[in-house]
């Protein structure tokens, strides 16, 4: 009977848990952020518009941030995504994360579809998915827009990730 329990007791603490990961469907939050489970998440790498932010298309206005979300939330329902952490939480309790929904980057997704442009300042892995997008004018880049790192010092906000 001691053998079973100890047997029992390695086997478990041997099976390898992943315990910085999260499976889960998610709904969009902002441009950048999921929610998975109660739990938001920021997608590293990678920036988007701000809510407030507007994008001219023709000369004529455009709530890009709206487009924005729904291109996110269109990706998210392709199936439960898997998050792996970046890091530990921020002050509002985000985490900062890289997804992965039916085995493609998430994050990438965002960027080769133009809601999202590479923030090189965490990394270069989305630069080549930007460019791409922009030679192609999906997503904002049908239109004008000003890049959100200088959309937020102009509005004044000097917060990374607000």
């Amino acid at each position: 009977m001691i053998r079973v329990l100890l047997l029992t007791v390695m086997v478990t603490l041997a099976t390898p848990v992943e315990a910085d990961e999260i499976t889960e469907r998610a709904n969009a939050v902002d441009s950048t952020v999921i929610e998975v489970d109660g739990q938001r998440i920021m997608l590293f790498g990678i920036d988007s518009v701000m809510r407030k932010q507007s994008c001219t298309i023709g000369g004529k206005i455009w709530q890009c941030w709206t487009s924005a979300m729904r291109g996110l939330q269109t990706l998210l329902d392709q199936g439960p995504v898997t998050c792996e952490t970046v890091g530990e939480p921020d002050v509002y309790s985000r985490l900062l994360a890289h997804c992965n929904i039916n085995g493609e980057s998430l994050n990438e997704q965002l960027v080769r579809t133009g809601w999202a442009v590479a923030r090189r300042s965490e990394t270069t892995d989305y630069v080549a998915a930007e460019a791409e997008a922009k030679e192609k004018k999906l997503g904002l880049w049908q239109g004008e827009f000003m890049m959100p790192d200088a959309f937020r010092r102009a509005a004044g906000i000097f917060v990374e990730r607000p």
